[in-house]
């Protein structure tokens, strides 16, 4: 166990997958488990899978397993048979090579499953998806080729939207379309021109799958709003697993151009965070969350010019396992208190965003098979999510989903609560919710907005 207060490592095998919204065209590999005649001999000693996401699959009668390099060190997809879960479920950085080997030889009774293994964890190795010396230069390669860039480049353009402009302006047209005919068909009032939010709530879904949730939360933001704007967006970093906050002073470009980081207002904040601020800014490189909201704000906007202050929030679950809650944490509360100063400080209006899904349920998240009476209880509980984020109340926000163990895996758990906190913005109003289904379970998403205010232009 865990000592107080140590921060929880994350599991070493994720079962079967943990963000399977997070779409991936990477190329694949399929790398079954062989021999060689002559075996490495650098191996590590006791070999430890990383913090990979692992999710099964069929083809055809065959199950298979697809292993995803979440920082993105490992640039391929790796495609493993079923079989070799067993060996992957021992690479623990507790259980040696040796007694990994034994543990075989004695299931199976052939010598030649020493060499088998070698060289298939060798193979891990050098994809960079154990722990270790090869992994740990790669990724200070990457982080050297990182740090000096001014722009986080658009990484999931053509990926899951248009990376042609006239192409993204038709795929996010209709998504705002069709909300606007739903809007006047049941009545819902139409944002004034110059309508600002205090707050919105918005998925990182997948723009193909449910969009016009996304486009239905950023409905609510007039398009003529008064600029200059600043829009500060919580977004899940779905891959800190160290730090709670992951802070950059990157601008950000999407196929509708360069979105200028406000670097005074990220100042401010990692000022107050100090070394924990860019520990882990790589994560952006990858990080989705963030990158799909700016496709619906430079739309709406008309691609005026607005400035961005884009923060990564971790889970919140070791807070449920310490049965701490986040407001004895050091640093979301440097975090929290930052924000606001920065804001009164600098001034000007600020929109916030919470970049979010809601529930993960299903056989790919190591769940039983769904029916209707399953995916009704997921409503419910989501349910129960939205009503105590409508209140504006952070502290009922966490309780909610802390009296639950967050058991339908609600990814915006952080980012929520830390939005809420900062922008104190009062009633909320839901807006949409909605189920996407996919092999093996559903991601349920919301859009909702607090308090509107008209400022001028």
């Amino acid at each position: 166990m865990s000592e107080p207060n140590e921060p929880t490592p994350p599991p070493r095998i994720i079962l079967p997958g943990a963000e399977d919204e997070t779409p991936s065209e990477r190329p694949r590999i399929i790398l079954p488990p062989g021999s060689v005649p002559d075996s490495r001999d650098d191996l590590p000693e006791y070999p430890r899978l990383r913090a990979v996401q692992i999710h099964a699959m069929r083809e055809g009668e065959r199950e298979l397993l697809v292993i995803t390099d979440p920082l993105g060190v490992a640039s391929k997809q790796l495609v493993l048979g079923l079989e070799t879960l067993a060996i992957l479920e021992m690479l623990d950085g507790t259980t040696s090579l040796a007694d990994i080997t034994a543990t075989f030889m004695r299931e199976t009774k052939d010598l030649r499953v020493s060499n088998v293994l070698r060289d298939f964890i060798g193979k891990l190795d050098d994809m960079f998806l154990l722990e270790g010396p090869r992994f740990e230069e790669a990724y200070r390669r990457l982080q050297t080729e990182w740090h000096p860039l001014e722009e986080r480049p658009a990484m999931l353009a053509d990926v899951c939207y248009p990376s042609a402009h006239e192409e993204l302006e038709r795929f996010l047209d209709e998504q705002f379309t069709f909300v606007a005919e739903r809007m006047a068909e049941t009545g819902e009032p139409v944002a004034t021109a110059t309508q600002l939010p205090r707050a919105i709530l918005a998925p990182h879904l997948d723009p193909r799958r449910r969009g016009h949730v996304q486009a239905r939360a950023f409905s609510e933001i007039g398009p003529d709003v008064g600029l200059p704007l600043r829009v500060v967006v919580f977004g899940t970093g779905h891959q800190l697993h160290a730090d709670m906050v992951a802070l950059t002073r990157k601008n950000f470009t999407t196929p509708f151009g360069t979105v200028p980081c406000d670097t005074a207002f990220v100042d401010h904040v990692a000022t107050a965070l100090g070394d924990t601020a860019y520990s882990s800014e790589l994560v952006h490189r990858d990080e989705h969350s963030i990158e799909f909201v700016l496709l619906y704000l430079q739309r709406r906007l008309k691609y005026r010019r607005f400035t961005l202050v884009p923060i990564l929030c971790g889970g919140f679950e070791r807070f449920l396992e310490e049965e701490r809650k986040p407001r004895e944490d050091a640093t979301i509360e440097a975090l929290i208190r930052s924000v606001r100063e920065a804001e009164r400080t600098l001034g000007g209006p600020t929109l916030y965003v919470a970049s979010v899904d809601f529930s993960h349920v299903g056989p790919s998240f190591g769940d039983p098979a769904l029916d209707e009476e399953a995916l009704d209880m997921v409503q419910k509980v989501d349910e129960r999510a939205i009503t105590a984020a409508a209140s504006g109340d952070a502290d009922r926000w966490f309780e909610t989903l802390a009296a639950e163990d967050n058991a339908t895996r609600i990814c915006g758990f952080a980012p929520t609560y830390c939005m809420l906190r900062c922008a104190e913005p009062g009633e909320g109003i839901p807006l949409s919710y909605d189920q996407s289904p996919q092999p093996g379970g559903v991601v349920s998403v919301a859009a909702m907005v607090w308090p509107a205010r008209t400022v001028t232009a």
